[in-house]
């Protein structure tokens, strides 16, 4: 397991300063949004995109699902057809796993609305198995979104009767840190997964109770309660050795500069690796 950089930790919103911090802040995995990398490669195309990265030592750690699974049959198809080009790009870039996240709860009646997002991911996974990718679906576990009509996944037992209906073998998860607190999981949860069926994992932190944690008040990994050793552990344990991301949403602005942000959080992610890893 390695630590990745991810967006929200830092104040940069366009690709080369975002990448460049990354470099000057010892990264070697990068999360970028896919925006940022289809304006690059409109405007300067993709070897220059490839370049950027190689020139860096950097790897391009997840690409988030460039299609909306939610708009209509039509709108869905167009951006269906567009995914393995897209794909393709990302895949060059180092990136073996695309991800998106399911609701905890829907107002949709539930046959249609299950049955339709279980087809279009099924739909997504078909098109990235020639390159070799995997979907990671993301449970969300805050009490506050869950309360909408009708239940829908919010653990990682959910996540597995979900992916099953889906019936493709390169559905997993992206396990994150603040769901499976919010959850009320363990470390053997986790280790009892499948190791091809973990595709990326986010890391941050509360200091709330997990009934009321709020999704968009995260801190970063350490200056909270939830067990990150015990988390990294139970995906060590299943057989883990990829990027760790930083994904902290917040609605107050994170102390520090980006940089320096940037820097504390791999300090901090590589000391919980070393001790989940046991080696401290």
């Amino acid at each position: 397991m390695e630590p990745c950089l991810h967006p929200t930790l830092v104040d940069e919103t366009s690709l080369v300063p975002y990448l460049d911090l990354a470099r000057e802040t010892g990264y070697r995995y990068v999360d970028v949004p896919f925006s940022w990398l289809e304006a690059e490669a409109e405007r300067h195309g993709e070897a220059y995109l490839e370049d950027l990265f190689r020139a860096r030592g950097l790897v391009l750690a997840n690409l988030g699902l460039p299609v909306n699974l939610y708009e209509s049959e039509p709108s869905f198809l167009r951006e269906l057809a567009l995914l393995p080009d897209r794909a393709r790009l990302c895949a060059r870039l180092g990136a073996r796993g695309v991800t998106t996240f399911l609701w905890p709860s829907v107002d949709e009646a539930p046959v249609r609305y299950i049955s339709q997002l279980a087809r279009r991911i099924r739909q997504v996974a078909v098109e990235l198995m020639p390159l070799g990718m995997r979907v990671g679906l993301e449970y969300v576990g805050p009490h506050h979104l869950r309360g909408r009509t009708y239940p829908f996944v919010q653990s990682l037992a959910d996540l597995k009767t979900f992916w099953e209906a889906v019936g493709a073998p390169n559905v997993g998860v992206l396990a994150d840190s603040y769901h499976w607190y919010t959850a009320g999981e363990s470390e053997d949860d986790l280790a009892e997964l499948p190791a091809e069926k973990i595709v990326y994992v986010h890391i941050n932190d509360t200091n709330d109770a997990p009934q009321d944690a709020h999704d968009g008040r995260r801190l970063m990994p350490g200056d909270g309660c939830i067990p990150l050793v015990s988390f990294l552990r139970g995906l060590y344990r299943a057989g883990y050795r990829g990027p760790v991301a930083a994904e902290v949403l917040h609605e107050a602005p994170l102390g520090g500069t980006g940089a320096s942000r940037a820097l504390r959080v791999r300090e901090r992610l590589e000391s919980l690796i070393q001790l989940a890893k046991g080696e401290r």
